[in-house]
């Protein structure tokens, strides 16, 4: 592992994907770390990142209609050389939780065929709502899509589920994320928030299903 990309979709939260930026540090000198940013349907924040000339962000992508986290993830990650962090935009990287899950996937998946999880230490996410992901676990997915096209929002359950089945899967206490959700940080609603509500409901009923059947996404479809 050489190379990770950072990949954080957004969606007109440009005061939180500000915050999240600010949190992000990295210091592991053989490895690179490149920020990649999807604007969601979101032309203004595309255009500030574009006129900001940050040199966190290596890369900005601009979808001109409303497509949702997994699509905007599913485009980036076929195109992903090594190993990549999934994030998302209302999030603070704890100091050196980066660092960690790094650690931990050379110390438990030194080739890459593994998924390390970020800990969300002040709210109830899903243990692979942020993970860390090999380029050889990657692999396994057709197209090296990482999330179930079908979801529109509420996917990554299944990395979860099939890192565990493959015994693949590693939760790293010490891989700090604070989450501002608006369950424990009632000021942090915003219109995102609302939107993503009305796809809940349907991403879960699909999960739901999916899991009756027996189906992971990336085991057997």
């Amino acid at each position: 592992m050489k190379h990770i990309d950072l990949i954080i979709p957004t969606r007109n939260r440009w005061k939180k994907l500000q915050r999240c930026l600010k949190s992000i540090s990295f210091d592991i000198s053989d490895i690179i770390l490149d920020v990649i940013i999807i604007c969601d349907g979101d032309h203004e924040t595309a255009y500030k990142l574009l006129s900001s000339n940050d040199s966190l962000i290596t890369r900005v992508i601009y979808i001109k209609k409303h497509s949702g986290s997994v699509y905007c993830r599913n485009l980036v990650t076929q195109t992903v050389e090594d190993a990549l962090i999934y994030g998302v935009d209302d999030i603070e990287f704890l100091p050196g939780s980066i660092e960690v899950a790094v650690e931990k996937m050379r110390e438990y998946y030194p080739d890459g065929d593994g998924v390390v999880g970020f800990n969300y230490v002040n709210s109830s996410q899903s243990e692979s709502a942020t993970c860390l992901v090999g380029q050889q676990f990657l692999a396994r997915y057709p197209q090296r899509k990482l999330f179930y096209p079908k979801y529109f929002h509420f996917s990554c359950q299944e990395i979860a589920r099939l890192g565990s089945k493959l015994d693949k899967f590693q939760f790293e206490e010490n891989a700090k994320v604070h989450h501002y959700h608006p369950a424990s940080n009632h000021s942090e609603m915003d219109k995102t928030h609302e939107e993503a509500r009305v796809y809940r409901n349907k991403d879960l009923k699909l999960s739901s299903k999916r899991r009756a059947k027996g189906l992971i996404w990336g085991d057997n479809v």
